[in-house]
């Protein structure tokens, strides 16, 4: 209050003040004001104006002027003071003058008409309300005999019952006459007088007889002969018939422990009603977070109860839908989106049964009572890049709570992290909401004294989860003085300013036992066992509650369905993606810029003057590469692009507990965004590295290959950023799932290459198939060479010619090589059990090759076995079957070629056509991927044994698989043989890799990764043995 203001204030006291004198009551008033607003040095000086405002108007009533004109002239200085002021004061303040004025006039018995008057001009100056005008007029005049009959008023005295009228009223037993106390409902405000001779204490004040003082927060009335009156009572009291409906908190003998058995809480009472605001304190490590998580069904006690009005809270859990709100310490804020987007996204996701317009309409509202209107279309950015304060994170981090109305909330640390300004708007808004009907519990630390005096209740808890306190935060600090026999014991607050020091507390119970040489050392004075048990004696046995209600408060909490929530999840989610102008630009030109590099840089052409085309891609040797390359970057960019999707919401998840939402419609809301991403970030990157390398007629093919292995990727990231803790781990955990596909994709090292205890002669290990690489690029090559626009007219030749070749050139020389060792061991006196294995391989090649070709048949097919093979048999094979399956593939292989070249004179019919055809070729058909799919660099081994069986290494994209009928096949094999019916390559790879990620769609949903990494992380290899 600026020097102006109060001279100006001394000034109007001194007008109204009787022309001939003040009396001393009317002089203390005026004192009593300025000690409430300054330190009592300046209270001295402005007495001493007042004095002399007071002398001046003295002598000037002494003048020959008219009283009339003297009264106008009064009038008209009150009011030029009141418009002065009226600018500058608070409203609260405001009322606190209209009092002490009221007190002012009615310090003598006689009040004159001027003096009333002038009264009048100020409250309506001050735009006081005319009732509340009233209704202190008559806190101020009326006599202890005037019962008062007005709900504002409440009355404490010892008569039971009360008096049956509006006025509200208290019991007290020994308080034999009248303490009034008014609600001044306007500004929130409470003032209090006493009648009678009563020696009371306010504050650790004493109280004047007949005089009004304010009651702030945390105020006590008290005397020795009664029991203290809080300001939780008088509130309770004013309170009580404004909630529609009341829940009571009841804890009963609560204990929880941890995994490895520590207790957490011990024991742990607590009976509360709506409209309190409860403190939880304790140093760290006392379970402050343990029992605010158990409180609110986040974690399940080893032993007690919880109940809201007789509903066990975690094993009644549906019963009281709607009815627990938690705020966490944590900031829970989507970063991208705005203030009321945040809110208005949350509150979709609690009111299934409103339409956009009702929830947005409620949204306002509650921003407007928050005083976030101003920043409803702001940003609200991470905490470090801050476009709104922290006090309003808080504050729109409890909106998102208070949007459904919960009649219990548990708050974690709303202080942490502000400033003592916004710590006090935020707690002042807690203390609102308790005073609208709400019972909250809060987890503070640290408060300041006007902080610490709003709790109703405070309870402390020591090391180990021992509750020590539980009872009026005020009292805390004389109870432990007492339990500890300090001189000072019954001061509880500062006798001159009234602020509470909640360090006290802790340095008591804290405090350390002295050495010989007067050094602290570790041990602790009183153990927390100790306070424990003073607690157990003093305060637990008082625990108890007045009031039982049964009847659970009506929510207006409703869930929306499955598919409305998905669609909240995914608009919150693009919505917060488009706003993030460097996530779009990354993940949108990521793609298409590592296309064009990567296809620039492998863009390989013959620079000899001499024979240089220019750009052909038939001659292009990097194809390959670039195909298995795009399969890399389909994967890097599908992890990279998920590995943070669902870390990042995990703490605003874990808020969305307490709503019972669907985590099937998060996850598939992740995925379908995710898929969406990928899907246009392929083709961005097939669209620039084809367009490049003139890779033709591919552009969709290419496209789903990388599109599936993009969004397998998509899953793989979005289950390990479901698993780990840290986005820094998911990182580094990237390279270890990337390596693996690039080495076990049979590109880099050959399947047949690898270590022999993994390598598969002539198939794909077991450890290949569970690459995806190695699907997606075996698709992406063997549908480059079958289906090109040049090679799609040839295949079907070209593969019975090579299926020909192989048989008469390779297959049946092996064949016959085996009869002829047969037959030397036969002179040679050997047993068929000396030469089992190769008649067992006669057995499976012949009986291989009889299920595929009816049209060459063996006579002796059920003779070639161990018990029944002989010479005979031998020579049949040799000069029958094997001269007739010889003759067949030799016609076979006729007959395709003559068909071939049938249809190459066809294309080529003239130059104009020859020059066509050559141009097709040198456009679709790439000579270095050709080699790769045929296997063109195994010159010598066309045809190896293994296992007893003979193994094609030729031609792999010609050979149709026979050994499995569950898909399993050589690599590039041109079709996949399932349950006896083959499938073409491309789509049976396609669909093993969108398999793959299903799979981990149910390992997401059911967080497998996340089971096993928990499963290991608590086997203990060593264990340390304690004494």
């Amino acid at each position: 209050m600026s020097e102006r203001i109060l001279r100006a204030l001394m000034q109007m006291f001194s007008i109204i003040a009787k022309v001939d004198g003040i009396n001393n009551t009317g002089r203390q008033i005026v004192e009593s004001f300025l000690k409430q607003q300054l330190s009592a040095i300046q209270v001295a000086t402005y007495l001493k104006i007042f004095d002399e405002y007071l002398e001046s108007n003295t002598v000037a009533s002494k003048k020959k002027e008219g009283a009339a004109k003297r009264t106008s002239l009064n009038s008209v200085k009150v009011l030029k003071i009141c418009t002065q002021i009226n600018q500058e004061l608070e409203q609260t303040q405001k009322v606190i003058v209209l009092l002490r004025l009221l007190e002012f006039i009615y310090s003598s018995n006689e009040i004159s008409e001027q003096e009333y008057e002038f009264v009048v001009t100020v409250a309506d100056t001050f735009n006081i309300p005319n009732d509340e005008f009233t209704l202190l007029k008559s806190f101020i005049e009326d006599k202890v005999e005037i019962i008062p009959n007005n709900p504002h008023i409440l009355v404490i005295n010892n008569t039971e019952g009360g008096y049956g009228n509006q006025s509200k009223h208290l019991y007290s037993d020994s308080v034999y006459t009248d303490i009034r106390i008014i609600n001044i409902q306007s500004v929130g405000m409470y003032a209090l007088r006493i009648y009678g001779n009563l020696e009371l204490v306010l504050n650790g004040q004493g109280i004047s007889k007949e005089r009004v003082h304010i009651f702030t927060p945390g105020s006590s009335i008290r005397s020795s002969k009664i029991k203290p009156i809080y300001y939780s009572d008088v509130i309770s009291r004013f309170l009580s018939d404004e909630s529609q409906l009341k829940v009571t908190f009841e804890v009963k003998n609560l204990e929880y422990k941890f995994k490895g058995g520590k207790l957490g809480l011990r024991d742990v009472n607590i009976n509360e009603e709506s409209g309190k605001l409860i403190g939880i304190m304790g140093g760290s490590g006392a379970g402050k977070s343990t029992l605010l998580n158990v409180l609110n069904s986040m974690e399940t006690p080893s032993g007690g109860s919880v109940k809201i009005n007789g509903k066990n809270i975690h094993t009644e859990s549906g019963d009281l839908e709607g009815v627990i709100g938690h705020v966490s310490q944590d900031d829970l804020l989507i970063e991208e989106l705005t203030v009321y987007q945040n809110l208005f996204y949350n509150a979709k996701l609690c009111f299934g049964n409103l339409s956009d317009d009702e929830i947005s309409k409620r949204c306002v509202h509650l921003l407007a009572e928050l005083g976030l209107s101003e920043t409803s279309n702001l940003k609200v950015g991470s905490p470090l890049e801050k476009t709104i304060s922290g006090g309003q994170r808080k504050r729109l981090n409890i909106a998102l709570e208070l949007v459904r109305e919960p009649s219990v909330l548990f708050v974690d640390e709303p202080t942490s992290g502000l400033s003592s300004r916004d710590s006090e708007n935020i707690m002042d808004l807690l203390k609102e909401l308790a005073l609208k009907g709400k019972l909250i519990f809060v987890v503070i630390h640290q408060p300041s004294s006007d902080i610490y005096k709003m709790f109703d209740k405070l309870m402390i808890l020591d090391v180990g989860g021992f509750p020590i306190y539980y009872g009026n935060p005020v009292d805390a600090v004389s109870y432990f003085k007492r339990l500890v026999n300090h001189v000072n014991a019954e001061e509880s607050e500062c006798v001159h300013c009234g602020n509470v020091n909640p360090e006290q507390i802790f340095n008591i119970i804290e405090s350390k036992v002295l050495d010989e040489y007067g050094h602290l050392t570790y041990t602790r004075k009183v153990t927390p066992a100790e306070w424990n048990a003073h607690y157990k004696e003093i305060i637990e046995s008082n625990i108890h509650s007045e009031k039982k209600h049964t009847e659970i408060p009506e929510s207006i909490f409703k869930i929306p369905n499955i598919l409305k929530q998905f669609k909240v999840f995914i608009t919150r989610d693009v919505k917060s993606k488009l706003t993030n102008t460097q996530y779009l630009l990354i993940n949108f030109l990521e793609a298409p810029l590592l296309a064009f590099i990567l296809a620039y840089l492998v863009r390989f052409f013959n620079t000899d003057v001499d024979t240089s085309k220019g750009y052909v891609f038939s001659e292009n040797e990097n194809i390959p590469a670039y195909m298995f390359m795009s399969v890399v970057v389909a994967l890097f960019i599908g992890l990279t692009v998920s590995a943070e999707e669902i870390i990042r919401d995990r703490k605003i998840r874990k808020r969305e507990s307490f709503l019972n939402l669907s985590k099937g419609s998060y996850l598939w809301s992740k995925i379908i965004i995710m898929f969406v991403l990928s899907a246009i970030q392929t083709v961005t990157f097939v669209a620039v590295g084809n367009l490049v390398l003139g890779i033709n007629g591919m552009f969709l093919d290419y496209w789903m290959v990388l599109f599936t292995t993009s969004c397998f990727a998509n899953m793989l990231g979005l289950n390990i950023s479901s698993a780990f803790n840290s986005a820094v781990t998911i990182y580094i955990l990237i390279p270890f799932l990337i390596i693996p596909q690039l080495l076990l994709a049979g590109v880099v090292v050959k399947f047949d290459k690898l270590n022999p205890t993994l390598a598969k002669q002539g198939g794909v290990p077991v450890v290949g198939e569970m690459m995806a690489s190695r699907w997606a690029f075996e698709a992406l090559a063997v549908n480059q060479f079958k289906e090109n626009k040049f090679e799609k007219r040839f295949y079907k030749y070209d593969k019975t010619i090579s299926v020909a070749q192989y048989k008469k050139d390779y297959w049946m020389p092996k064949l016959d090589q085996k009869i002829t060792k047969i037959e030397l061991g036969y002179k040679d006196n050997l047993t068929n059990k000396d030469l089992a294995s190769d008649i067992e391989l006669l057995q499976h090649e012949i009986g291989q090759e009889c299920k595929q070709n009816k049209k060459v048949s063996c006579e002796v097919l059920g003779q070639i076995n161990v018990n029944d093979f002989n010479m005979a048999v031998a020579t049949s094979l040799r000069n029958i079957y094997l001269k007739n399956l010889k003759d067949y593939y030799i016609n076979l292989n006729n007959a395709a070629y003559n068909k071939k070249e049938d249809l190459n004179r066809s294309l080529q019919k003239n130059e104009e056509e020859h020059q066509k055809f050559l141009k097709l070729q040198a456009d679709y058909d790439n000579e270095n991927l050709n080699n790769l799919v045929k296997n063109a660099s195994e010159m010598i081994n066309k045809c190896i044994e293994k296992d007893g069986r003979l193994i094609q290494l030729s031609d792999p994209v010609f050979h149709d698989p026979t050994d499995s009928k569950i898909g399993r096949a050589h690599f590039f094999a041109p079709r996949k043989n399932l349950f006896g019916k083959y499938y073409s390559t491309f789509w049976f790879n396609l669909c093993v890799i969108w398999i793959m990620s299903f799979s981990l769609i149910v390992t997401l949903y059911f967080d497998v990764f996340k089971k096993v990494l928990d499963f290991f992380g608590n086997i203990r290899f060593f264990q340390k043995k304690r004494d």
